[in-house]
């Protein structure tokens, strides 16, 4: 039997388009100036009502924060920010036209609904070497990967998550080109807390119907649901917090990689057992027969997977070990 889900049409890519361009029409406090639990709680109210949307929204929002820390202008459109690695990965070559790129782009999220991606590359360098850095590109540019693959999930359906190929000369710009300064960016983690964000608003959505929903009336599934909610609100005590003290000190990446790994484990720690105290609580009719209870839930079962478990927390321990009065200093 072919269990392959249906792709994206050309219709539900308009609409998510739209509806992006709704929610992406003004931008939002870069992170550090002051106003950061704001971009956060933006991020956090697109993903209550819609986790699909936020997913890309939280991406276009990035990216531009990106062209300001880096002090470059980002050309009109929709973006998406796509710097993960794969077997071939792109490299960049300097050109009269601007790069040729050659190289695929895996979980490239928003083909067919953003213009633009800021996509990482290798640079090959005169001396020889290579460096990281940021290409501006036009989708178009690139093609679609027929991947043997295919997408089987129901989550983020819409959002056209695929692998892109470049093999040609483009008319591109580098960002933060210098010495993988894309990764080694105090910003690179405060981003990360904003896919954070999401996450919780996202339980929180689902938490709104499930409370909207709910069937039994008996002390302990009740409690259950109370216990979510206790989650939901811790998820947004730690963003509240994150947010001040990324504004009380921007710069420190050090400090900011610290932070970042232990806000991430600690949302996806909350945003996990809450949908375990949920899916217990109101038991498994929900999960069966309610199409905005499964959508949801599998979205956010999907995306905190972007969280890495022991692999983002050993880095964090490591550097507690260096020096825990230093490493607590805005964590």
């Amino acid at each position: 039997m072919d269990m392959n889900i249906a792709p994206s049409t050309d219709d539900t890519n308009r609409a998510l388009r739209e509806r992006l361009a709704l929610v992406t029409q003004s931008p939002l406090p870069v992170p550090g100036n002051g106003s950061t639990h704001i971009r956060f709680r933006t991020l956090w109210d697109i993903a209550r009502q819609d986790l699909e949307l936020a997913r890309l929204a939280e991406a276009h929002h990035d990216a531009h924060a990106i062209a300001h820390e880096v002090g470059i202008e980002l050309a009109e459109g929709l973006y998406g920010v796509w710097a993960a690695t794969g077997p071939s990965p792109l490299v960049a070559t300097p050109t009269v036209e601007g790069y040729s790129i050659a190289g695929e782009v895996p979980w490239c999220t928003g083909i067919g609904v953003v213009d633009r991606a800021l996509v990482a590359a290798r640079c090959n360098l005169k001396d020889g070497s290579q460096d990281g850095m940021l290409i501006d590109v036009r989708v178009e540019d690139g093609v679609v990967v027929q991947s043997d693959r295919p997408w089987f999930s129901a989550a983020f359906l819409h959002t056209g998550t695929a692998s892109l190929r470049f093999d040609r000369t483009v008319n591109a710009a580098a960002i933060a080109a210098e010495h993988d300064r894309y990764f080694k960016r105090a910003g690179f983690w405060h981003g990360a807390i904003g896919v954070a964000a999401c996450w919780s608003g996202g339980l929180r959505g689902l938490l709104d119907r499930y409370a909207q929903t709910w069937r039994r009336s008996d002390g302990h599934s009740v409690a259950h649901l109370g216990s979510a909610d206790g989650w939901a609100n811790a998820m947004d005590a730690v963003l509240q917090q994150a947010a001040f003290d990324i504004d009380a000190n921007p710069y420190d990446v050090d400090v900011a990689e610290a932070r970042a790994r232990s806000v991430r484990h600690v949302i996806e720690r909350a945003c996990t057992t809450a949908m375990d105290h949920l899916a217990v609580g109101a038991g498994p009719e929900p999960l069966a027969f309610d199409p905005e209870i499964v959508a949801r839930t599998q979205q956010l079962q999907l995306y905190v997977r972007q969280c890495h478990g022991a692999r983002d927390m050993e880095p964090l321990g490591r550097y507690l070990l260096r020096g825990p009065s230093d490493a607590a200093k805005g964590v």
